[in-house]
């Protein structure tokens, strides 16, 4: 049975904030050193499953909150190395200090190997932006987070 873009899409768009979050403060000129990273994403009980024709993986994503102030998600973007994009708004919270978990993410493969590309927006608790960029590389039935600059 294979799945119809659209069922992909919603599969993609539940695993929208599995990323690296980076505080990037208006105020540090390119010859400054690069602000700390306030949000660190640990990514665990990834498991795959052959379920259609390239298989599914499901895992659980936390958000931990190193900097003490906390962050708001806005919005996500999802894009596929096989063609096109989604976009949607978002209300994720990590709170000052703590851990945002969120079980049983879907990841829908349309390819043996396949990229997919995040991108958030949204502000830390002291009304900083942060952009989120990361990608999630699936070769096979492996999983992989890897940071984007």
């Amino acid at each position: 049975m294979m799945a119809t873009p659209g069922v992909l899409q919603k599969f993609a768009a539940a695993g929208l904030a599995l990323a690296m979050i980076i505080h990037l403060s208006p105020g540090v000129a390119a010859s400054q050193e690069a602000p700390e990273q306030t949000i660190e994403l640990k990514v665990s009980d990834v498991k795959f499953e052959e379920v259609g024709r390239h298989g599914q993986f499901t895992y659980t994503r936390e958000f931990h909150d190193h900097g003490g102030v906390g962050a708001k998600i806005r919005h996500g973007q999802v894009c596929y190395s096989s063609g096109g994009c989604i976009s949607a708004p978002l209300e994720y919270l990590v709170e000052a200090g703590g851990v945002l978990i969120q079980e049983g993410q879907l990841l829908m493969p349309m390819s043996v190997s396949q990229a997919f590309d995040f991108t958030y927006v949204g502000e830390d608790g002291n009304g900083e932006k942060i952009i989120v960029k990361a990608r999630i590389l699936v070769v096979g039935d492996q999983m992989e987070l890897q940071e984007l600059e």
